[in-house]
């Protein structure tokens, strides 16, 4: 009898036992078709892990692993081209080939697949060897039953987003099965916990947490009807949902609401909610955790973002869950979830399948980065369209978004019966009194004079430097014991989550307090003024920051926003066109923010002047051409992505913060750095890329690894980092 060949996918392990190929591709192939079963792909799943390692059949691959075994050496003989000649030729799968060609690298376009199977560099002979020998060791490669397909396929933009998924599932399996072989798993996937038993946990941690709060408040009634309101429509079929609740009437717990009950009533698999800020989605994520019970040991919610700690102690399972968000329970940045599911490489995309049968709740979403709106929305369309997903579109201000074209056909529920008489009550609990202060224009030293004279007040402006001139005016004017702080993006992570929570004491304790901060305070940040100051911006900015005066309806002569234009230049460039359109519809004589017929007239003809192209409409057509690189390259949801600075920042108890000895092994160990930036990513700063031409800004910097630097320059325990050129006066 003829010896069987031994054929191996993977070197020896801990245990001494290398990892046989047959073994490896059967559990791949299990496990993705399960991970494409939720949305139809289970087939052609299945085959894709089958071959995705074909080539490693070969004899001179086979022989090169273990030539390099026990060393660092990779084996670095291509192993893709013959999994990917034999799908496309044997079972006709054409361009969903793609998968096993960009398992490692990431995915490519149809062209550069085509030309990859046609260069001279591929080694035929090798590859054909591979397949026979494969066949040879594996039966079920000689007959393979027919291949049923999903009806998305037959759309160009579906079959996008299928390979997307498919992808996703190929890879994730991919590395798990690597994983167990290695010794970093000990099984597959994580205990799954069950939406029933989730929505019980929630209900019941949030009935104790109401009965905490002792006597109900003004609002208090009104967040119990959005919240009844939210529980009512979830028993409705998935689809499209909007939540507009005004600000401050519990936005929070009712989305999270909804999602649980819907998903356990459609039998969905998971919930995922994105906010677009790290602050938010922390605040979020901490409320979640004890609502849902989540600790070490019953790890449900998994929050998954740059600066959460995956390295702390009981952290393991929060580490293994963000590789492919296999939690039932997701938090994360806007960001993380809209560049991966626009991204090419199989680090970012391996969570995609998890994204099928699930409840997204997209908070915030007047945030959303105008210049990629039809991107997104087009691809959550999809996601409803053919991968059995929900989407809830939360937010006070809510964006006319069904005027444009990805969501034109699509009729969203809306949670709330009748929002503008919510609103109407909202005003009568909490009036609302808006004064403009525009013409002429005050300088910001004549505004910052006014406003310290109120005992508590929060000053929103447009720019950093906006910022720093404001506080500093208002440290000059303010009467004695009144605390004056700041908050903006030259302040580390750590700094200003410091800040916000010493804010947050000396209201509570009613004492006098005025706070200066960039827009960066008015998503999702739960703090009650009195008085609030706001630079002009566009409606939707205003509106959010005017949430943030008599948030509790608790003062009886209500909340003072007063608007003002001031005399220095300085705005986002992108709120040219919004703030011209908000200076038309609302102001003296005019309606007020908060009137819903006007902002939805706002956002009807704010986007109405926008050519498509200026709202991402490109990479549509990249999408419907396949072609993932240009996709990925097209959409930033930053298009300034800053360069990263640590600085040295210490806390206000006095622990200290061992920075620099953090920087100094993150030199000598690169090898560390994961774990390390981790530590490090609260205590850095991240800086526009055209500051560091100027020397006096270079002058500050020393490098650390990549495009990391330290600032060796002054750190503020007010402002934060400075610039040497950086005035204290206007």
């Amino acid at each position: 009898m003829e010896e069987r060949l031994c054929l191996f996918a993977h070197s020896v392990n801990r245990s001494g036992q290398r990892h046989l190929l047959e073994d490896h591709l059967r559990a791949v192939a299990g496990l993705a078709r399960e991970f494409a079963l939720p949305f139809g792909g289970g087939d052609l799943a299945f085959w894709l892990g089958l071959l995705h390692d074909a080539g490693k059949a070969a004899e001179k691959w086979q022989r090169r692993l273990l030539a390099v075994e026990g060393t660092k050496e990779t084996v670095g003989i291509d192993h893709k081209a013959a999994g990917t000649r034999l799908l496309i030729n044997d079972l006709g799968f054409d361009v969903f080939a793609l998968p096993i060609h960009g398992h490692h690298g990431g995915l490519v376009s149809p062209g550069e697949l085509e030309q990859y199977l046609a260069s001279p560099e591929r080694d035929l002979v090798a590859e054909g060897q591979a397949v026979q020998r494969l066949k040879a060791a594996m039966p079920e490669l000689h007959n393979p039953p027919p291949i049923r397909w999903p009806t998305v396929a037959g759309d160009m933009l579906g079959g996008e987003l299928l390979t997307r998924m498919l992808f996703s599932a190929l890879v994730d399996a991919d590395h798990l099965d690597t994983q167990v072989h290695v010794g970093k798993r000990r099984e597959y996937v994580g205990a799954a916990v069950g939406m029933a038993e989730l929505l019980d946990r929630f209900e019941d941690s949030r009935q104790a947490m109401l009965a905490q709060r002792g006597v109900p408040g003004p609002v208090d009634p009104l967040r119990a009807e959005v919240y009844e309101a939210c529980v009512k429509a979830a028993v409705l079929q998935p689809g499209f949902f909007k939540l507009a609740a005004p600000t401050g009437l519990g936005k929070t717990m009712a989305s999270a609401g909804f999602a649980l009950h819907h998903a356990a009533q459609h039998g969905l698999r998971r919930v995922v909610v994105a906010v677009p800020f790290i602050s938010i989605t922390e605040q979020n994520a901490d409320v979640y955790r004890r609502l849902l019970r989540s600790t070490v040991r019953d790890a449900v919610l998994l929050e998954h973002h740059s600066s959460v700690d995956l390295d702390r102690p009981g952290g393991r399972w929060q580490r293994l869950a963000a590789e492919n968000w296999d939690a039932p329970f997701v938090v994360t940045t806007t960001v993380q979830l809209l560049q991966s599911l626009h991204s090419r490489r199989p680090s970012a995309m391996r969570k995609l399948h998890r994204l099928a049968g699930s409840v997204l709740v997209l908070d915030e979403i007047q945030a959303l980065p105008v210049h990629l709106l039809i991107p997104i929305l087009t691809m959550l369309r999809q996601l409803v369209d053919h991968f059995g997903v929900t989407v809830l579109l939360a937010s006070a201000t809510q964006p006319e978004f069904w005027d444009l074209a990805p969501l034109r056909e699509v009729a969203p529920v809306e949670i709330l019966p009748d929002p503008a008489e919510l609103q109407a009550r909202v005003r009568r609990i909490r009036p609302m009194r808006y004064r403009w202060w525009t013409e002429p224009r005050p300088t910001l030293e004549q505004v910052a004079r006014e406003a310290v004279g109120h005992s508590q007040v929060l000053a929103v402006v447009n720019t950093v430097d906006h910022a720093r001139r404001f506080f500093t005016a208002a440290e000059r004017h303010a009467p004695r014991g009144v605390v004056v702080r700041h908050l903006s993006t030259r302040m580390c992570q750590e700094h200003r989550r410091a800040t916000l929570a010493e804010v947050e004491r000396l209201l509570k304790r009613n004492q006098a307090v005025v706070l200066v901060s960039t827009q960066l305070i008015e998503a999702g940040v739960d703090v009650d003024f009195p008085v609030v100051y706001r630079a002009m911006a566009p409606a939707e900015n205003i509106l959010q920051a005017a949430g943030r005066a008599n948030r509790e309806g608790r003062r009886p002569e209500g909340g003072l926003v007063v608007i003002f234009s001031p005399y220095e230049q300085g705005m986002p460039p992108s709120y040219g066109l919004p703030v011209a359109e908000t200076r038309r519809l609302f102001g003296p004589g005019r309606p007020a923010p908060d009137d819903l017929g006007s902002l939805a007239r706002y956002f009807r003809q704010y986007y109405g002047m926008l050519p498509r192209t200026a709202m991402g409409a490109d990479l549509i057509t990249a999408r419907e051409a396949w072609n993932f690189p240009a996709v990925a390259e097209g959409f930033r949801m930053i298009e300034d992505d800053g360069v990263p600075v640590v600085v040295h920042y210490q806390r206000p108890d006095g622990d200290e913060v061992p920075i620099s000895a953090w920087l100094e092994r993150l030199r000598r160990y690169p090898a560390d750095g994961f774990r390390l930036l981790r530590r490090l990513q609260p205590y850095t700063v991240s800086l526009r890329a055209n500051l560091l031409d100027k020397p006096e800004v270079a002058s500050c910097l020393r490098p650390v690894l990549g495009d990391l630097y330290e600032w060796t320059g002054l750190y503020d325990d007010q402002l934060g980092l400075r610039i040497p050129t950086d005035e204290d006066t206007p």
